[in-house]
């Protein structure tokens, strides 16, 4: 299957127009660019400094090219494409938009490690990404398609949309994005603050906390910013992150963080493209979908807990990130925890210090996208061999032994915590079978539905594959739309056209009030196709 994935990074946040007293607070708080954070906050400057939100894209010079461009030469499909440099800059002679050979300039290189890629200017201001990158662990060339040959006239061509920088890329690498898409034209005129994922990038533009700094005995409202992530609560702060970390769609080009999510993105459901029936990652779906379906994210984990948010880097190495919690003690934050020694043979019966007893390889496993980047499932879940066994899911047993097959892990596993043992992910069954259109399966899907203790996106998942044609699937979708979970309302509207006509006109305008947009827009779309006639 023809795919391209991309490494989006962090979100943008911006300021709120809050009033203060003593402090003028502009209606359009400036952006002013991470330097000027560096005299207050060294620390985390210094921690910012090398990171792969710092270097998430640069300029196209000696210091930041990590690639062989010394006429060095990369064949794909016969295509034989050169690298090299002229005059201080550096190009590439590859196959162009008509399939001959031409030169190009590289203009700017995107990312750091494990994968580099390389930026070329169009006319009309498009940026097209090469999809032959550098390999910054084992130095070498590599085509993104290894195994398909991606002719000049497909679209996912390095020339093509589906390589087009402005729309894919711009606003999860830079800071303070704007695409400037002119569509008569088909032109952009893009700009950024700054090239990379800057400091003003997750805390807003700082002009008015810059205002504060110099006069701190001001009132105003979290110094300055639209929000305070020391206050911040774990959805706040997950929902900072999951703009860029996030599988889905975004409804507004120039969108305000810290709005809630779905004020200006709606994330895919576990779609049959993207995840597999169990909620395990297929496609490159940048962490958030995954972790909604988590026990850690329903219990209030946050992004900051594991990783360093300035560095980029997770907290802690080893096990000791997970036993930081996961422990005898316990953590007083996390009140149903368990308290257990888990960092034991007893617990994942391997030889200590092993692989196999490390927590990420058995609750965090591994999936490789872009040929060479290996990232993990942040739905921490527990093995289950025996759903591979039934309805074909991966399991990380086998993913180490890949010489046994799904049925031996499972009877590891059931000899070593007994037929009693703890089972989840017991919608598995349901989805697999409402992909496969199974008779019966709608009552089955109706009840995942209904229950609000289910994670918000299984809920949404499962109300995407109602028929919607049956009265109970009716009801459930009308229940739905009333949901205290923005999430589940979205997916409900979208739902909407399944009703009957008066009942969908019903449904639809009360949700066109709704307090998120993206209700208001899956609303406004299922009336949408509506004649006038039939209309209040």
């Amino acid at each position: 299957m023809k795919k391209y994935f991309f490494i989006f990074l962090l979100c943008s946040i911006s300021l709120a127009h809050g009033a203060a007293a003593g402090v003028e607070v502009s209606k359009n708080p400036a952006y002013i660019g991470s330097d000027s954070c560096k005299g207050c906050h060294e620390k985390v400057y210094k921690e910012w400094q090398g990171s792969h939100h710092q270097l998430a894209m640069q300029h196209a010079n000696e210091k930041t090219m990590l690639a062989d461009f010394n006429n060095t030469t990369f064949t794909y499909y016969k295509t034989k494409s050169r690298f090299y440099k002229k005059n201080g800059k550096f190009f590439v002679n590859t196959d162009g938009p008509d399939g001959k050979l031409t030169d190009y300039e590289i203009k700017y290189v995107f990312g750091i490690e494990p994968l580099q890629q390389y930026l070329v200017e169009f006319p009309n201001g498009h940026i097209q990404s090469l999809t032959i990158a550098w390999d910054t662990v084992k130095k070498k060339w590599f085509h993104l398609y290894p195994d398909e040959h991606i002719k000049h006239s497909d679209p996912l061509h390095w020339t093509r949309i589906y390589q087009n920088w402005n729309m894919m890329c711009g606003e999860c690498h830079t800071t303070n994005y704007q695409k400037n898409y002119d569509a008569n034209k088909k032109s952009y005129k893009t700009q950024w603050s700054e090239i990379n994922v800057g400091c003003e990038a997750c805390h807003g533009p700082g002009s008015q906390h810059v205002k504060w700094a110099k006069n701190k005995t001001s009132k105003i409202k979290n110094y300055g910013f639209d929000i305070s992530f020391k206050s911040a609560n774990a959805q706040q702060q997950i929902e900072a992150c999951a703009p860029c970390h996030a599988r889905r769609t975004s409804l507004n080009t120039s969108f305000k963080p810290h709005q809630p999510l779905l004020d200006n993105f709606l994330p895919s459901h576990l779609r049959p493209e993207l995840y597999y029936p169990d909620g395990q990652i297929l496609d490159e779906v940048y962490v958030y979908g995954s972790f909604l379906q988590s026990s850690m994210y329903q219990a209030g984990v946050r992004c900051s807990d594991c990783h360093n948010v300035h560095t980029t880097k997770v907290q802690y190495t080893g096990n000791k990130l997970c036993t930081q919690c996961h422990n005898p003690q316990g953590n007083s934050r996390f009140k149903t925890l368990t308290k257990k020694d888990y960092d034991n043979p007893k617990h994942h019966f391997h030889k200590n210090n092993s692989k196999g007893a490390q927590c990420v390889e058995c609750h965090a496993p591994e999936r490789t996208y872009m040929v060479v980047d290996p990232r993990r499932d942040h739905s921490f879940r527990i093995p289950r061999p025996d759903l591979s066994v039934k309805y074909e899911t991966p399991n990380a047993c086998n993913k180490c032994h890949g010489d046994k097959n799904s049925r031996w892990a499972a009877n590891k596993i059931e000899k070593w915590f007994g037929k009693k043992r703890k089972k989840d992910r017991f919608y598995t069954e349901v989805f697999y079978k409402a992909r496969h259109s199974a008779p019966g399966v709608e009552k089955q899907l109706i009840s995942i539905v209904n229950d609000r203790a289910n994670p918000a996106i299984i809920r949404a998942s499962a109300l995407q594959m109602l028929r919607g044609t049956e009265p109970d699937s009716i009801q459930t979708i009308t229940l739905a739309v009333k949901d205290n979970n923005s999430l589940v309302r979205a997916y409900a509207a979208d739902r909407l056209i399944e009703l009957p006509i008066q009942q969908r006109i019903d449904l639809a305008f009360d949700l066109l009030e709704d307090p998120v947009r993206t209700v208001r827009m899956q609303a406004a779309r299922a009336v949408a196709d509506l004649p006038v006639a039939q209309l209040t």
